[in-house]
């Protein structure tokens, strides 16, 4: 036992020794860890912000990176990287977390729906990958109001763009434009190709906007954007997979009633006993045999009927009578009338509904239909039963028979329509007898998409209480096929004779293939 006991003393001895011999001779160089600081005690950088939706959120934080305050981005290139993502506080509907700034500062307009939202700052160093954190909460609100809506195809789908301006909206002093606020809105866009756009007839309180591609249908939230139905419960019954060929809302002729192609086959919904919401929805769908129908159904027509389409394989008008479950002709035409609704025996290229006899809420549906030998504008009175509906037949010259009419502008203040081709509006005093004029040219490498007077669908006689200035502003859509770009050009029109005041051009820019555009408003 003693032996053992020496054998350690001795073995903590030569440790002992060791130890205090041992002397570092080395020459080293101590470097300490780059130093990052996010500071926001100054700059009037909050915690908490509260903005309206698509406003921009600004926040510029004070960034300290080795003791040397960080002015730009590129003043740390290869040494720092800033990422600013938001995602939701709470909400019933689940969005992904979503990168909005790799900027220093923050400036953007955020277009997340209403609610509550968390930005976060993430300052990342390169050498290290260790990150440094800032954490703010946003409250977004929605403030949409009064607009032009655009619909549009982009990457082969439907979404929807707003202008809003002194021309759209009353007392507004900033032009704003908004694009894909239907898949901001809901993460995804509509299925197919754009068909239709309209506030809904269903109530002037909640006033959702309808929205229709090919292969859907929607009603939204005027302001938001967000669904408030889906395809499936827009119909007592639905039977999916169809296409969709048009839907309208007629204005207040006829009460409040709808529309929609689907399938080639006609479904109504009256909401004259909707009350303050919707509890009506479209039905099954009218009996009868016909042809296929064109990409249209009425805007204007009277309480005397439930819809008024066009048959393009009989080349006929077809209506549903009020209260009536079958699709049929109308009543024997006089032959003083123009044209008879019975046998037009033309075929259709676009369609619009404008001036009617002048009554303020009054209107007359607008064709530009053809044969092998001429084309013409109808105009037809589809406000009651009578026998004599076609209360005009204008022939249309100046423009080749071989040049397809794309869109048709009618006016609702004097006697002409616009029709755009491929490349440009021509103005047609269609009671003057005189050839349609080039009116306007697109611009290279630009194609006419749309053209639409600002006015009023759902009641005309009530444009004035909206509108700054209704009646007198034109917007044209144009599409690049080589940069994949829609435009809206903006012109002040004479509204009694259509002549396009080209100083007056405004341009908007960054939406899709412009199909069809309409007046947004909110009560």
């Amino acid at each position: 036992m003693k032996k053992n006991n020496n054998i350690v003393w001795l073995i903590l001895s030569l440790m002992v020794l060791c130890t205090s011999c041992y002397k570092d001779k080395g020459n080293y160089e101590y470097k300490p860890l780059d130093k990052l600081i996010i500071d926001t005690a100054k700059r009037n950088i909050r915690g908490d912000y509260a903005i309206y939706r698509y406003d921009e959120l600004v926040i510029n934080p004070r960034i300290f990176f080795n003791q040397q305050e960080v002015t730009a981005s590129d003043q740390v290139a290869g040494k720092l990287a800033f990422t600013w993502s938001i995602y939701q506080a709470t909400s019933a509907k689940i969005y992904t977390r979503d990168t909005i700034s790799k900027e220093i500062t923050l400036n953007k307009s955020i277009s997340k729906p209403a609610g509550r939202w968390i930005v976060i700052l993430s300052v990342k160093n390169l050498d290290t990958q260790v990150e440094e954190y800032m954490k703010f909460n946003v409250q977004v609100d929605e403030q949409l109001s009064d607009g032009w809506m655009l619909l549009y195809e982009k990457n082969g789908n439907t979404d929807v763009g707003l202008i809003v301006d002194d021309w759209t909206k009353k007392n507004v002093v900033k032009t704003r434009t908004f694009s894909d606020m239907f898949q901001m809105s809901n993460g995804y866009p509509l299925l197919g190709e754009p068909r239709g756009l309209m506030h809904s007839a269903s109530t002037l309180t909640t006033a959702e906007v309808m929205i229709a591609s090919a292969r859907d249908l929607v009603a939204v939230e005027k302001s938001s954007f967000q669904v408030f139905y889906p395809i499936e419960k827009l119909f007592w019954s639905f039977i999916p997979g169809g296409e969709i060929k048009c839907i309208s809302a007629n204005n207040t002729n006829g009460g409040r009633k709808e529309v929609i192609i689907y399938n080639n086959r006609i479904h109504g919904v009256n909401h004259s006993t909707s009350g303050v919401s919707r509890i009506n929805f479209f039905g099954t769908a009218y009996n009868g045999s016909y042809g296929d129908l064109a990409e249209w159904s009425a805007t204007a027509f009277g309480i005397g009927f439930e819809a008024v389409v066009y048959d393009k394989t009989n080349k006929k008008f077809l209506n549903i009578a009020a209260n009536g479950t079958v699709v049929q002709g109308f009543s024997i035409q006089a032959s003083t009338a123009a044209f008879d609704v019975n046998n037009v025996g033309l075929d259709p290229e676009a369609f619009d509904w404008g001036r009617g006899n002048g009554t303020p809420t009054v209107a007359y549906e607008y064709s530009v239909m053809k044969n092998n030998t001429d084309r013409f504008l109808l105009v037809s009175n589809f406000n009651s039963s009578t026998t004599v509906i076609g209360t005009g037949k204008y022939q249309i010259t100046g423009i080749p028979l071989t040049t397809p009419i794309r869109t048709l502008n009618s006016a609702f203040g004097g006697n002409y329509t616009l029709m755009g081709t491929d490349k440009t509006v021509y103005l047609h005093r269609y009671q003057q007898g005189s050839n349609a004029t080039a009116e306007w040219e697109s611009p290279v490498n630009e194609e006419v998409t749309c053209v639409r007077l600002q006015k009023f669908f759902y009641n005309p006689g009530l444009s004035a209480q909206f509108l700054p200035q209704p009646n007198t502003v034109v917007y044209i859509g144009t599409w690049n096929p080589g940069t994949k770009v829609g435009k809206v050009y903006a012109y002040i029109i004479d509204q009694t004779n259509g002549t396009i005041n080209k100083s007056t051009e405004r341009v908007y820019t960054g939406f899709g293939k412009i199909k069809d555009m309409g007046y947004k408003w909110s009560l």
